[in-house]
């Protein structure tokens, strides 16, 4: 049975000797990135492009640089606009290839015999163990590290290309975290103020309880509302998102990023493989997963990354 061209199968007998790899189907890759979804803080407010045929995706955005003239001059003669400025930018996603393992006892294996039953477990299990790791990589990814985690290491993460960098904020200042949440709105060139609305600060625990607790002293209805968790936190309209991936580093840093949600863009290659390994002396299989995956800005210059020292 050629597995490689055809849909991905994971038979549960274990002892098929021609399993060989598989490719997941159209209907566990989709299950496989909604639960990813589901399961994080921060991807499922960015935009996927999902199933990518290629290891290389273009993210292009235009600019149009338009001005109002007059269209008559003071003597009141007629007069053509000049041209605006038209600037195209490229963003590219560049699949790098990430493997875990999933691990299923025998027992589990007799419990889901039904072959959807099996698959739907097998992508569950996946997606759910990759998320927080995918989110931590696609926030902490930077190519010039040569110390700490090696998956790090090898690309560059949504804190590393934000376009505006912010580390000026003095923890403790009376006003942390607001000094904090100033400065990075002050990054901003003022053409993307106009976003704000549509902004969101994701930060870590360090930000997040700073701020609750300049709420919670201020007898007012927000300051209730954070005291009872009844609301999420906003500053100045925009919401606050507690991200635990922010806090993955554990190297007594405040991280942030500010930035529109969609503006945030990653994928997934359509293939993800999947390979039994049989440990038959421990009565379990293992099953080794390779994804390929990569993220990016659609404009980087609209996001603002704060990494502030708590030490």
């Amino acid at each position: 049975m050629d597995f490689l061209n055809k849909p991905f199968q994971i038979t549960p007998k274990i002892d098929v000797p021609d399993l060989g790899k598989g490719i997941l189907a159209v209907q566990r890759f989709g299950e496989f990135v909604r639960e990813v979804r589901e399961n994080s803080a921060i991807i499922k407010d960015a935009r996927v492009l999902n199933a990518l045929k290629s290891y290389e995706v273009d993210i292009s955005r235009i600019s149009l640089g338009v001005e109002l003239e007059p269209g008559r001059n003071t003597s009141g003669t007629k007069v053509a606009p000049t041209a605006d400025e038209v600037t195209v930018s490229t963003n590219t996603l560049e699949m790098k290839e990430l493997v875990t393992k999933v691990v299923l006892e025998d027992e589990a294996l007799e419990d889901n015999i039904e072959q959807s039953a099996f698959e739907q477990t097998i992508t569950s299990l996946l997606a759910s163990g990759v998320t927080y790791d995918l989110e931590c990589f696609f926030l902490h990814a930077d190519s010039s590290l040569t110390t700490g985690r090696e998956l790090y290491r090898i690309n560059d993460g949504w804190m590393k290309l934000a376009g505006n960098q912010y580390t000026d904020a003095e923890p403790e200042d009376a006003n942390w975290p607001l000094n904090l949440f100033d400065g990075m709105m002050d990054e901003l060139d003022t053409r993307y103020l106009q976003l704000k609305p549509r902004m969101k600060f994701y930060v870590s625990n360090e930000i997040y309880n700073g701020y609750r607790k300049q709420l919670l002293v201020r007898e007012t209805g927000l300051g209730d509302s954070a005291l009872m968790g009844a609301t999420g936190l906003q500053y100045d309209g925009i919401p606050i998102q507690y991200v635990p991936a922010l806090d993955a580093l554990g190297d007594d840093k405040a991280r942030a990023l500010l930035t529109v949600p969609t503006n945030l863009v990653y994928g997934f290659w359509r293939n993800i493989r999947i390979e039994p390994k049989r440990d038959a002396a421990m009565r379990r299989t293992e099953y080794i997963a390779s994804l390929r995956a990569d993220c990016n800005y659609e404009d980087e210059n609209a996001a603002v990354a704060a990494v502030i020292d708590m030490s």
